[in-house]
């Protein structure tokens, strides 16, 4: 690696935090842009500017100002169109153009999965009420209603009839940037999270997690547990499904975070994305679960330096997530306790005078942990013991 090679990276929250000092401890001399002047990552970057993570004439201007050898960002969504625009202007090396926009797209991914004849689930893409109509028509309830360019689980709805239908289809309507929403068929089995890295034609699955969702129309995740616990035979039918979709998709030189459901019928794509999971997924979890380095590696690869030969040790990991009751929050009690658990991290989203919102969204949860144990059977015991521990005292509002 070239010492001081200068790398952009846009968005620089607390959730990029981890990989930004990675970044600078690896020995590049690292720029960093947000909206915020106060965003985490920018206190630890060699050079900062307050620039929106969304104005690509801004970030461009500074890029060619600065001469950068690579652009990137970690484990974000938004950022992507703003990276890819100084990507491909400059000639830097990263993701392209048409996966991105497939992966920002659920529709478009629906659309070539079905053409390439991967299984998932049956679907229509609505642009009215009028085919809402047609669609709940064909397609039987239990439904799920869902943007098709949102993340987070914002907008997603699970509906189980026709009342609860135009509700679902204005929440998904109204996350939508593009005004469009799509219908699919909700699928009865395990859902898993796939963690991966495609590098030069080749996919690379890192590490599977099966993710437990309380019951409710929102279905948001509480916890996430590694390695998936399926069989060899299903892991290596998912890894063939997905590398499939992936090459639907085009994708190449890119983290990817995609989800499967596992039914009774086999795995069902439920989406691909071009990035690093949210929620510490990509700077903490994906190492921890596989012993590869994605957040080093994905670097390197942005800034056009080699990448480690990818080889994986699966251990036991959960990533987990406290919902408390809705209400102000008046107090943490066990908190300190499970902060001294030997492998645990955890941390708070909502602090006491804060309010707790209904757990509709992935923004919605009240904090977290990372539990990491020689299996996945200790470290999701440990996860119980946290949430035994951990109480959270509300008042109702």
């Amino acid at each position: 690696m070239l010492i001081n090679k200068k790398l952009l990276v846009i968005g620089a929250g607390l959730a990029q935090l981890d990989a930004i000092k990675k970044a600078v401890d690896m020995g590049y001399h690292v720029l960093a842009s947000d909206g915020s002047p106060a965003a985490a990552g920018l206190k630890i970057a060699h050079e900062t500017r307050t620039i929106d993570v969304k104005d690509v004439k801004g970030t461009l201007a500074w890029a060619r100002e600065a001469k950068i050898d690579g652009v990137i960002s970690y484990a974000s969504d938004i950022t992507l169109p703003t990276v890819l625009a100084v990507r491909e202007t400059l000639g830097l090396p990263g993701l392209g153009k048409v996966p991105m926009e497939v992966s920002l797209d659920k529709s478009r991914q629906r659309m070539r999965f079905k053409k390439a004849g991967l299984p998932q689930p049956d679907f229509e893409i609505i642009e009215n009420e009028y085919d809402l109509d047609k669609a709940v028509k064909r397609i039987e309830f239990p439904l799920v209603i869902k943007p098709v360019d949102n993340s987070g689980s914002r907008g997603v709805t699970v509906a189980d009839n026709k009342g609860e239908l135009p509700s679902a289809y204005l929440a998904a309507k109204e996350n939508s940037k593009k005004g469009l929403v799509i219908i699919e068929e909700f699928i009865e089995g395990t859902e898993l999270t796939i963690e991966g890295f495609s590098i030069d034609g080749s996919h690379h699955i890192l590490a599977m997690s099966d993710k437990y969702k309380p019951d409710g129309s929102y279905r948001v995740a509480t916890q996430l547990a590694y390695p998936a616990a399926i069989s060899s035979e299903q892991e290596l039918e998912i890894i063939k499904i997905m590398s499939a979709a992936y090459d639907a998709a085009g994708v190449d030189n890119t983290p990817t975070h995609s989800e499967v459901i596992l039914s009774p019928s086999g795995p069902k794509i439920v989406e691909i994305g071009c990035r690093g999971g949210g929620f510490f997924v990509f700077t903490k979890v994906v190492e921890a679960a596989s012993g590869y380095d994605i957040v080093a590696n994905w670097t390197r690869l942005c800034a056009g330096d080699p990448v480690d030969e990818i080889k994986i040790s699966k251990r036991g990991v959960v990533l987990g997530f406290y919902a408390g009751t809705p209400g102000r929050l008046v107090r943490v009690q066990g908190f300190e306790k499970a902060q001294a658990m030997d492998g645990v991290e955890t941390g708070l989203f909502i602090h006491p005078g804060e309010i707790i919102p209904e757990l509709k969204t992935d923004g919605s949860r009240t904090g977290w942990m990372i539990v990491r144990a020689q299996n996945r059977n200790l470290a999701v015991e440990r996860a119980r013991r946290i949430h035994n521990i951990v109480k959270f005292e509300t008042v109702p509002l």
